[in-house]
């Protein structure tokens, strides 16, 4: 687990999916990321949406997060 544990939530509404948030929350976990799932978010023109300590990371990469983290 990381040792600044940040709380992550990935959008799993229907485009967020679409545009990979749920293989990025995968890649998350697999880096030792607590994620949270969280229902639509409503805010579909920007997926995938991420929740990074309480701010939304839009159209996320991986890498995006990353520099939140």
């Amino acid at each position: 687990m990381c040792s600044n544990k940040k709380v992550i939530g990935v959008c799993y509404g229907p485009r967020c999916s679409d545009f990979g948030g749920r293989d990025m929350a995968e890649a998350l976990r697999e880096m030792g990321h607590e994620v949270e799932n969280l229902d639509c978010q409503s805010l579909c023109p920007h997926a995938p949406a991420i929740r990074v300590n309480g701010r939304f990371v839009h159209r996320a990469t991986i890498e995006r997060v990353k520099e939140k983290l």
